[in-house]
Formats: structure tokens, C-alpha cells, sequence
């Protein structure tokens, strides 16, 4: 996969050539993409925690005074077949996740007579939705900006994509 930089208002715009992020092939529609790009907690203040009484005061005021995470919506062209694909994708996810939630509580209220096949079934959803979560996040396409907060890295991009992307960037 390869990855492009374009102009803040350009990815917020939606103003990227008509070639599908993801596939290289023709797109069909614009996708929202939304990512946190900063504000939050920095990482290292959770140590405060280890701290006691002290840091815990510490982990709160900073968890006051921490300005709010800051999102960056950008719009990727992208196909309706591979849409389509993400979605499903998306509904087997949440579907392996419920029956992982669900099997526990028929091996608890006694619904058949095998809890070890119960156990089994709650593990082979909960693996199925890790799995399909793993399939989803490295199909997707991130979203970085600069410290001058005027140009925004789209990474994870199909090698057609960034080309166009590149050649429309380039003077004619």
C-alpha cells in the first residue's frame, strides 16, 4: 500500500481524483472519514496513576485541564463494490461479536446439554470478531496531518490512487 499527501482542504473537500482508495478501480461515491488527530491526554500522564492519592489528583487535573481530542473529517473516493465489502465485513464483525456475548448466557441458563460446546462457540466468536476487527482496521485508510495543520497524509492507499493523486498535483 502506499500513501499521498494532499492539501487540508482538498481531503476535506472531497477534491481527490475519482479513483477508489482502497481498489485502484473507479469510485462511485465520497466516504467520510473521521480520525482523532490530537488534543486528549498525552500517554505518559497515565503513569500519575501509579502514584497514589498524589497522582491520582495529578491524573484528574489533567484529565480537566487536557483540551478535548480534536477530529479530522476528510472525504476518500471510494467504490460502491468495495463499500459494499467493508459493510459486510462490518456486519459479520458485530454479528460474531453478539454471538459471543450471546453463548455465555445460554451455557449459564442451561440451554442444551454440553457448556464445554458453549464455551467453545464463545471463543470461536469472540476470535471471529477479533479476526474480522484485524481485516477491517488494515483495510483502512488513515488519516494524519502536519504540524502546520495545512497538508494531510492519507496512508494505507492503493498505489492507482496515490498516482492519480500525484499526477493531478504535478504542473501541466
Amino acid at each position: 500500500m502506499a500513501a499521498v499527501t494532499v492539501f487540508v482542504d482538498d481531503a476535506i473537500r472531497g477534491d481527490l481524483p475519482m479513483v477508489c482508495a482502497k481498489t485502484g478501480q473507479p469510485a462511485d461515491l465520497r466516504v467520510r472519514v473521521r480520525q482523532p488527530v490530537g488534543g486528549g491526554i498525552p500517554g505518559w500522564v497515565w503513569f500519575l496513576f501509579f502514584l497514589g492519592p498524589l497522582g491520582f489528583f495529578g491524573l484528574l487535573l489533567a484529565a480537566l485541564l487536557a483540551p478535548g481530542t480534536e477530529y479530522l473529517t476528510v472525504r476518500i473516493p471510494e467504490s460502491e463494490a468495495s463499500f459494499q465489502r467493508e459493510r459486510q465485513l462490518e456486519r459479520w464483525r458485530l454479528a460474531a461479536l453478539g454471538a459471543g456475548v450471546a453463548f455465555p448466557f445460554l451455557a449459564a441458563f442451561g440451554v442444551g446439554m454440553f457448556p464445554q460446546l458453549w464455551l467453545l462457540l464463545t471463543v470461536g466468536g469472540f476470535t471471529a470478531a477479533a479476526g474480522l476487527t484485524w481485516v477491517l482496521w488494515r483495510q483502512s485508510v488513515s488519516v494524519s496531518i502536519d504540524v502546520t495543520r495545512r497538508w494531510v497524509t492519507l496512508t494505507n492507499v492503493h498505489a492507482s490512487f496515490a498516482e492519480a493523486v500525484s499526477g493531478r498535483l504535478l504542473p501541466t
